[in-house]
């Protein structure tokens, strides 16, 4: 008798599944909420009463996801910690709202939001009025002072061209961090500037302060430092890769960062030292801590977000329908949220907690001085099939002689493995196709789905115009087939004439921000001077077909 290979696979499936300690796969959502438009923001209260999704719409729901109120875009939004306060940007105009959503005041910026933050206790407010101004106001909308980031014009060091990305208090507003790309900038709440670090010449992408502000994270493109209040350089951890996420522990014991080689890295904030390290399978998009570090939560670019304990234990994922972009968790760490482009989810986080795989403990391979974030891993947990260690009571046996044990237990070992390979095979694979179908619409059907020609021969399936070059290994030649598809599409589809990149990127308004860092990443990797790595051409081929499923659908 002959068993199709899928059944085979599916058999040893089960007997895995009926092994794992209960919950090991679950994935405790809540509820969840979709948006039409596109998220680009996500904050929860720290008792998770309350969420604010920001976007090309603003909405604030309660911790149940019942919709209580939704305004038109915010480039820029925040919330107080009570959910009784809500910032707004949009375009030119600050807004501030109650909870219920009347508006307290409103104020005119000279140019677009570039970033915000609300205190915790909603009485400051720090608004960033183009790439280099930033704006303090009290709870009233009168404005405290405005402060410069390019520096003074007669001096050396100023810079025009720099740009703020990133605003963050301190708990109460008591201090302020503003991350640009020109360096760090410490003030108090009112906007007192107290100091500026621009040491390292590489600027700055992301910022975190713990409660107190004793404690101040900055990522850049060439790793993570941590100064103290007075601005003293606390540690420096060098990594070869970006950093594109970045957080703090309330209490600030913890420092979590993520980088574009897909790790998270927790480190100790008194030491620098690693304490573990964790690789998904893509970009680590956000990370959020509770107040005391005892649970950390990531969202990845393989569409998962992952839960840790505090030492670094994956105690579960949850699986959104796109790149998980936001993440945030409750200050004990019980419940949180997760957000693609187009979904809100809520989580359960009390539940995972019986899943236990460990993460690479990095303080047991490696002293903290050489120590950079894309130091590989040992072990790669799958996002799909997790490598849970067997239960106790299935431990192989040893015989009387000392000798191993054999029979059954070895047996049942053996298809265990079996079904983790081959069913993460298969999950891979089709959670491969499901990525095509949902995120360009066009059907990518297997080999052996394909119809016979008249010949009897079987038809391979049409390939992407880039796929040469990428399984040759030509990956500048890849991200620029990606960059002229990426042209011809929008053409084809706005009916207008394509001289530019920015061209490109005005004739899709709704997409301008992801087209705009599609064709910078696209043109780095295809002409700049680094050689590209093959994960970086990657996540371009999926940034394209997300970005070509949202144009397509709007024909």
């Amino acid at each position: 008798m002959i068993v199709h290979s899928s059944r085979i696979s599916t058999l040893w499936l089960c007997l895995l599944l009926l092994s794992m300690p209960a919950g090991a796969l679950a994935e405790d959502t809540l509820w969840d909420h979709s948006v039409s438009s596109e998220i680009n923001g996500l904050t929860m209260t720290p008792d998770g009463s309350y969420i604010l999704i920001g976007g090309e719409r603003l909405r604030f729901l309660a911790g149940d996801g019942t919709l209580l109120w939704d305004e038109s875009s915010a480039a820029c939004a925040d919330c107080s910690a009570d959910g009784h306060t809500i910032a707004r940007a949009k375009g030119y105009q600050i807004d501030l709202f109650s909870g219920e959503g009347t508006v307290l005041w409103q104020n005119s910026l000279q140019s677009e939001c570039a970033a915000l933050a609300l205190s915790s206790d909603g009485k400051r407010l720090a608004v960033a009025d183009g790439p280099v101004k930033v704006r303090f106001y009290d709870a009233n909308g009168v404005l405290k002072a405005t402060t410069d980031t390019a520096g003074d014009p007669d001096d050396e060091d100023y810079d025009p061209l720099a740009q703020i990305h990133e605003i963050a208090f301190s708990e109460k507003g008591t201090y302020a961090a503003v991350v640009s790309s020109r360096g760090l900038f410490y003030y108090t709440g009112a906007g007192r500037k107290l100091w500026a670090r621009e040491e390292g010449g590489d600027g700055g992408t992301a910022v975190a302060v713990s409660g107190s502000g004793n404690e101040i994270a900055a990522a850049s493109d060439a790793g993570v430092r941590l100064y103290n209040r007075t601005g003293d350089l606390l540690w420096e951890e060098k990594s070869r890769r970006p950093i594109t996420a970045l957080a703090i522990s309330s209490n600030g014991s913890r420092v979590l960062a993520g980088s574009q080689d897909n790790i998270v890295a927790c480190f100790d904030s008194k030491t620098g030292e690693a304490l573990w390290k964790f690789t998904a399978d893509g970009w680590i998009r956000d990370l959020a801590v509770s107040e005391n570090g005892s649970r950390v939560l990531a969202g990845s670019m393989d569409r998962q977000a992952y839960l840790f304990d505090g030492e670094g234990n994956l105690l579960g994922t949850y699986t959104l329908d796109g790149w998980a972009n936001h993440v945030a968790i409750s200050a004990d760490g019980t419940s949180g949220v997760a957000a693609s482009p187009h979904q809100v989810v809520r989580l359960s986080l009390t539940g995972a907690a019986t899943a236990v795989v460990p993460t690479t403990p990095a303080s047991s391979t490696e002293s903290h001085a050489p120590t950079t974030l894309s130091t590989p891993v040992s072990t790669t947990i799958s996002p799909t099939l997790s490598t849970t260690p067997l239960p106790a009571n299935m431990t192989t046996p040893t015989d009387a002689d000392g000798g191993e044990g054999g029979g059954f237990p070895l047996l049942l070992l053996g298809l265990l493995t079996g079904a983790a390979v081959v069913g993460a095979g298969g999950f891979r694979l089709r959670g491969r196709k499901r990525l095509s179908v949902s995120e360009t619409g066009v059907q990518n059907n297997l080999s052996e789905e394909m119809p016979a020609d008249e010949g009897g021969q079987e038809r391979s399936a049409p390939s992407d115009p880039w796929d040469l070059a990428l399984d040759e290994g030509d990956l500048r030649e890849t991200a620029r087939i990606l960059s002229r598809e990426m042209t011809a599409l929008i053409k084809k589809h706005s009916k207008i004439h394509i001289c530019f990149t920015n061209d490109a990127v005005d004739a899709c308004p709704a997409e301008r921000d992801d087209l705009a860092a599609f064709f910078t990443m696209a043109g780095r990797l295809g002409y700049g001077p680094e050689v590209p790595e093959k994960n970086e051409v990657e996540a371009l081929v999926e940034m394209y077909r997300s970005l070509a499923g949202r144009i397509e659908s709007k024909k």
